[in-house]
């Protein structure tokens, strides 16, 4: 075995939890974590497992120790965090990482995206506007953002007056990749 290898822990530990022995699926992930302290789909697979056993302080331990990591290598776990908190309930919290991902690493598209996704399950369309905005302006090319904003706008607009959604769908065209293009 090579236990930096970070592949061998997840499938082990997949293994253990398909079998119904969570705690020795927590185990091994535990180690794993040991020899690969900062590999996201380890920290990723322990937050979930222990969120799914209702443990909470356990996965935000998990979440603590990417600290002294720098924020271009763990944006996506810490990503991960705000959506456990969102998931927790935890608004003001998820909303706090949300903007501080935000602002430490702005060219990445999905921060914006699930940020929006939360403002949007929440019926603040007001706010997940300005995220998406605030995306494209980081982020121009990220597919995803362009067809949240149709959504949101089609939400806000009135039946009578399209041509923001026009005009966004131009703008659109112009940004993303050809194969997008519709």
């Amino acid at each position: 075995l090579q236990p930096f290898a970070s592949q061998g822990w997840l499938e082990h530990a997949k293994m253990e939890e398909e079998c119904g022995d969570i705690d020795r699926c927590r185990k091994i992930l535990s180690k794993g974590l040991k020899c690969c302290s900062l590999n996201e789909s380890l920290m990723v697979k322990a937050i979930k497992l222990e969120e799914r056993a209702g443990n909470l302080p356990a996965a935000r331990e998990i979440l603590a120790r990417l600290k002294p990591a720098p924020i271009e290598t763990i944006w996506r776990t810490m990503l991960e965090g705000a959506l456990l908190e969102a998931r927790a309930g935890n608004m003001l919290v998820a909303q706090k990482i949300f903007k501080y991902l935000m602002d430490r690493v702005p060219r990445y598209g999905p921060i914006y995206f699930e940020a929006f996704r939360f403002e949007e399950k929440n019926e603040n369309y007001e706010r997940a506007l300005r995220i998406i905005l605030r995306g494209l302006k980081e982020n121009s090319h990220y597919g995803p953002l362009w067809f949240a904003a149709l959504r949101l706008q089609e939400r806000l607009c009135s039946s009578t007056d399209i041509t923001i959604i026009r005009e966004t769908v131009e703008l659109a065209k112009q940004a993303i990749s050809k194969e997008l293009t519709w």
